[in-house]
């Protein structure tokens, strides 16, 4: 089994690498996005939890703002790759 999982790591990893240098920096960018808004996020639950003692409104927008990271992070990885993959790398 690790075997197989090396080797599909191996794959994924030789896709990537073959990107357009664009793309890349376009993905380390939207990473880089989505490691803020998650750790924004992140924060507003715990001040949440911790200061506003469960305040409903204030829970509801700090799940939304880590929600919202995980689709920020989706959109700019598909969106990189799918411009990618139609003007064509390297």
């Amino acid at each position: 089994m690790e075997h197989n999982l090396s080797k599909h790591l191996r794959k994924i990893y030789d896709t990537f690498s073959k990107l357009n240098r664009y793309t890349k920096k376009s993905i380390q960018i939207g990473m880089i996005i989505f490691l803020a808004l998650f750790a924004i996020g992140t924060a507003l639950v715990a001040v949440n939890h911790y200061v506003y003692h469960l305040n409903s409104y204030f829970g509801f927008v700090a799940n939304s703002v880590v929600k919202s990271s995980f689709t920020v992070l989706a959109e700019i990885i598909i969106g990189c790759l799918l411009v990618d993959y139609v003007f064509g790398s390297k």
